[in-house]
């Protein structure tokens, strides 16, 4: 396991976690129990081409966004704790969890962290003070939290399985059509007059 990918695991058990005792028929099942880290992690590390340059040059094509976004998580779960604004105590990590501050604190407070992230932290104040360039960490964060709900509930991502929504709405899947919401059925065609005139036109 990579740092990035721990820490992101973190991060989708936080948005979509496992919540068995309200039983299979609301949601059982949590981002850890599809994949959904791996998932995420892949959507980061492809979400932009790499310009041509230093990133390049160390044989990336696209640019590697996820040990970033890690990177940011820890960050702002630092500014959490350092402010007392947790609500639960440091915990041990989760096994699939990296080391890091942000796989360290309760779900609720990595929910909170995100949030001084995208809106409420010295980051964010930091964007708006000096016009500085750093907008793109709430862009992360924000595409973060769209991307792990997305992945977990529609058919975005891989399907060689049934999405996790379409189980929770008994949503049979694609198909080809079904004839009852075609129209009424016919059982006889006939050939109307324009039809007729049309073929008797050719024929002259």
């Amino acid at each position: 396991m990579s740092y990035a990918r721990g820490t992101i695991a973190a991060l989708v058990d936080a948005v979509v976690p496992e919540t068995p005792a309200v039983g299979d028929d609301v949601q059982a099942a949590g981002a850890l129990d599809i994949d959904l880290d791996e998932t995420v992690e892949t959507a980061f590390n492809e979400l932009q081409e790499a310009p041509e340059g230093p990133i390049r040059s160390l044989g990336y094509e696209t640019m590697p966004f996820a040990p970033l976004l890690a990177l940011l998580l820890d960050v702002g779960a630092l500014e959490l704790i350092l402010k007392r604004e947790r609500e639960a105590p440091l915990q041990s990590p989760d096994e699939r969890f990296a080391g890091g501050p942000f796989s360290r604190l309760a779900r609720e407070d990595r929910m909170r962290a995100i949030r001084l992230l995208e809106a409420d932290g010295v980051v964010p104040g930091l964007d708006e003070t000096y016009d500085a360039p750093i907008g793109i960490v709430a862009y992360l964060m924000q595409g973060a939290l769209f991307i792990t709900a997305m992945a977990a509930y529609s058919d975005w991502g891989d399907d060689s399985e049934r999405p996790q929504g379409w189980e929770q709405a008994d949503y049979p899947g694609p198909a080809d059509g079904y004839a009852v919401h075609m129209g009424y059925e016919v059982d006889e065609f006939e050939e109307n007059d324009y039809g007729a005139d049309a073929e008797e036109g050719d024929a002259e």
